[in-house]
């Protein structure tokens, strides 16, 4: 495309960033600076108060990375792809990065609980919308897909119909089963969608440079020229995603960071209670209890108005208070970060007789779970999940869990199970874990 009369953003964790005119046209969309002010941490600020950081900064980010990625692999597989496809497939994943997040509720995945459950017609079993389902719906019932199919004429009149994008080409690739796609299509799916994805590589970045923290950091540059792409011989012609051999420590530091940001950061005790009091209080002041179905309504809902409607709420409703004032209840237990089934065994004891020694009503349980990553330790290279290794000398593939020590031990899930108890009872609740931990050393 051409570079002429493309605008420059600045951003903070990518310098410049390129945007072209009809990407500009949705970035300046209502339901794309909707985006300004849904945060990406959700309640974090109150834990790493930097975090204020929004889904708009993020989502323009990884446009940027996904364009660098689908750039390195290119480039090493010049002769693969002709100039049309480079140019229609490049446009398609700079549309789903920048737009993959338009369906993000109030502080993003703290209030998805919230979301509506609707039925399509009286023979369909109710479903529980999530926000790619309103990604989906806004992307296809607002100005986006005028705009997207605005993009799309332009690439029929270059290229000719087969190159045509449309709204419904996008969401099928990022969120589609697949099925109503040419297979060469699925393969733009894994830069957004995998454990390789653009869209981790930039939130760690993006969130361990807003939180002042150092976990997220991981080498970006190498990562990125490391990607290529590989056939399995029982495919020809179907691209995937893969890895050079010589990033296999770029991609380790890549999993390694997420790791440490989930333990760290995204999984930290005051952050997740504030999350369970968002979500507690948005049940008791929310219309219904949920948010709206409809696209129009929904997309009226943002930080900002959820913020107001605490305020408005704090003096009846103790949740909504105590995000307002900012007060904590004490954490008075939790689990190892990867707990055995005897410590879980002795967390739901200990959980149980202190709810019947102080009463239930004064303990908020937390249960918070993640998988380090999801590649299988023992796969072929053609799995869905796994991670390729090309050796361009050598001309093998292996799967990244034969080559990396580190991946394949990094599989025990982190699972933290932790108990708050409100301020009157924690003298009380302290004194009756002090006891119980000795008397089960004993």
């Amino acid at each position: 495309m051409n570079k002429m009369g493309n605008d420059k953003f600045r951003d903070p964790i990518h310098e410049f960033i390129e945007i072209r005119p009809y990407e500009k046209k949705i970035i300046d969309s209502q339901p794309f600076q909707r985006l300004r002010n849904i945060k990406q941490l959700a309640l974090t600020n109150l834990v790493y108060h930097g975090a204020e950081h929004t889904r708009f900064g993020h989502s323009i980010g990884v446009m940027h990375l996904v364009t660098k990625a689908f750039h390195s692999v290119v480039e090493k597989n010049q002769d693969y792809f002709d100039k049309p496809t480079v140019d229609w497939y490049e446009q398609i994943l700079r549309l789903i990065a920048l737009t993959h997040d338009l369906g993000h509720a109030p502080f993003s995945h703290a209030s998805e609980e919230l979301f509506p459950i609707i039925s399509a017609s009286s023979d369909t079993k109710p479903k529980k919308l999530k926000h790619e389902d309103f990604t989906d719906r806004i992307i296809k019932e607002t100005c986006i897909g005028d705009y997207i199919r605005e993009i799309g004429n332009g690439f029929v009149v270059k290229y000719g119909i087969e190159y045509n994008i449309t709204p419904e080409l996008i969401c099928e690739i990022y969120n589609g089963d697949g099925t109503e796609l040419p297979p060469k299509l699925l393969f733009l799916r894994s830069f957004m969608d995998s454990e390789l994805d653009c869209d981790k590589m930039d939130y760690l970045l993006r969130d361990s440079f807003y939180c002042g923290v150092s976990y997220g950091k991981y080498d970006i540059d190498r990562l990125l020229k490391c990607m290529t792409l590989y056939e399995e011989k029982e495919r020809p012609g179907i691209p995937r995603l893969g890895i050079e051999s010589g990033g296999i420590q770029a991609f380790e530091g890549f999993i390694l960071a997420r790791y440490f940001m989930f333990v760290q950061v995204y999984f930290h005790r005051t952050r997740r209670y504030f999350d369970i009091m968002l979500a507690k209080a948005l049940k008791e002041i929310l219309p219904n209890s949920t948010y709206p179905a409809d696209v129009d309504e929904y997309l009226d809902w943002d930080d900002v108005r959820v913020l107001s409607l605490l305020k408005q709420n704090a003096t009846n409703c103790e949740e909504a208070e105590r995000i307002i004032r900012r007060k904590i209840c004490p954490r008075i237990y939790e689990t190892k970060v990867h707990p055995e089934i005897a410590d879980i065994r002795f967390f739901n004891v200990l959980k149980h007789g202190l709810m019947s020694e102080i009463g239930q009503q004064y303990i908020i349980e937390d249960s918070a779970d993640k998988v380090p990553h999801k590649i299988p330790v023992k796969v072929e290279v053609g799995d869905e999940m796994a991670i390729a290794i090309v050796n361009s000398t050598e001309k093998s593939l292996k799967s990244i869990s034969e080559e990396s020590y580190l991946i394949n031990k990094l599989t025990e899930k982190i699972h933290i199970e932790r108990l708050y108890v409100t301020e009157d009872k924690v003298q009380e609740a302290r004194q009756y874990v002090t006891k119980f931990i000795e008397q089960s050393e004993k």
